[in-house]
């Protein structure tokens, strides 16, 4: 008996091609999937649903009605043609495809009658087997071509993310967002009143500081200046960065030779990496020398890195008036400016971390298992870094210790007053 199937057949390999970039286009929203957890080697959804379907369907199946099942609604080859031709012009072109992408398509009732005339079996008794399932692509396709799908992988934190992706959805629906969207609120509520002292926000309510901005340090071993690491000083497009100042004292080998930072407008106002190709560049213009790479692991693995705070990057609320004079709705606008004193809460984090850290060692609340060597593993260990704990900076380690802490004490008040539903769990 022929039982060909159309993969072995016939593939549109250049469609599925744009149709995959597209997916992953920067400034679009991305599937759903990628936003629930980074998985290093997802597939394009509409990659995975094509491999599902066209294994599926014979040799001689409709082409047509199996582009349109998969979402491709239009000729991306045409429009990747105008859009070449576009760059090559400098002229925009709106909307080239004329398409949604294809991996929004949810297979419609014609989809799935279609398919189920082509199957030489009834629907309900096709399964689908993805064995390395991995991020979930395969078996999220075969779920929404309405096929029953088994998928497995070794990795526990891949099968969760299946789980949550495929499984929970599937069986759950909406509950499930509504009980998350619970939780998260109270989790949220109780981490900030933990961790505030160590976010200062001296400026509430109209500018809120997001984002804390760190450089490693060492020591220059010629100028004893400290030299904040980092290969450019860029922070936005357009040429918004960093301009170091430094705090010559007395001359090289002063005390207190330290870098103050100021926001500057034009990427010709950087300043010049201090890092390339391994080595260190003394920022101090009564120094100007290449610290060796070999000098920065040996400070490293002593202990003397540090860190330093070059740039907060905040929120400016902007008020706005309606064209009846009333107040309009707010906007906020994001905003870098130098740290101020105030903003380094490095004593009370190593003050804190003093007091749990051992603690979340022994509750195993912090990654604090050995690093293993190997060709990348093994680079963190040139610098001191031996424990996976020792990857995050003391401020890092703190919040994230303070979030494991919180949630794992939710979980075990819910499990004592018998509040862990299918849904909650």
């Amino acid at each position: 008996m022929n039982d060909r199937r159309l993969i072995e057949r016939w593939l549109p390999i250049t469609e599925l091609g744009i149709e995959s970039l597209r997916e992953r286009t920067p400034l679009t929203p991305f599937p759903a999937p990628n936003r629930l957890h980074v998985w290093w080697a997802r597939r394009p959804l509409v990659a995975a649903r094509a491999a599902v379907l066209a294994s599926l369907l014979p040799e001689d199946a409709d082409r047509d009605r199996f582009m349109h099942a998969i979402g491709i609604h239009g000729d991306p080859i045409a429009a990747r043609r105008l859009i070449d031709r576009a760059l090559r012009s400098g002229k925009r072109i709106d909307n080239p495809y004329q398409y949604d992408r294809a991996f929004g398509h949810n297979p419609d009732s014609d989809d799935r009658t279609w398919l189920a005339s082509q199957l030489k079996t009834d629907p309900d008794r096709v399964k689908v087997l993805d064995p390395t399932a991995g991020g979930g692509s395969v078996p999220l396709e075969a779920v929404r071509l309405g096929f029953a799908s088994l998928a497995n992988d070794l990795n526990p934190v891949a099968v969760s993310t299946i789980q949550a992706t495929v499984d929970h959805p599937l069986r759950l629906g909406r509950s499930i967002e509504l009980e998350y969207q619970s939780l998260a609120a109270r989790w949220r509520a109780e981490i900030g009143t933990r961790l505030a002292r160590y976010y200062p926000q001296a400026d509430l309510p109209d500018r809120v500081n997001t984002s804390y901005l760190y450089a490693r340090t060492i020591i220059c071993p010629y100028c004893k200046g400290l030299v904040p690491l980092s290969p450019n000083w860029r922070l936005a497009p357009g040429g918004k960065g960093v301009r170091l100042v430094p705090g010559l004292r007395s001359g090289p080998n002063a005390e207190g030779r330290i870098c103050s930072f100021k926001i500057v407008d034009t990427a010709s106002q950087q300043s010049e990496g201090t890092v390339a190709r391994g080595d260190g560049i003394c920022p101090y213009g009564d120094c100007d020398r290449v610290i060796d790479g070999d000098e920065i692991k040996r400070q490293a693995r002593e202990g003397r890195m540090g860190d330093q705070l070059y740039t907060v990057v905040y929120k400016k609320r902007v008020r706005t008036m309606l064209k009846s004079g009333k107040p309009g709705r707010d906007k906020w606008v994001r905003k870098y400016r130098p740290p101020r004193p105030e903003d380094d809460a490095g004593a009370g984090v190593s003050t804190r971390l003093a007091e749990r850290l051992l603690e979340w060692e022994v509750f195993d609340m912090v990654p604090s298992e050995s690093i293993p060597h190997g060709w990348t593993t093994g680079q963190p260990i040139l610098y001191g870094m031996r424990l996976w704990r020792d990857l995050f900076s003391p401020r890092q380690l703190l919040c994230h210790g303070t979030s494991v802490e919180l949630f794992r004490e939710m979980l075990d008040a819910d499990r004592a007053a018998g509040h862990l539903s299918e849904v909650r769990k």
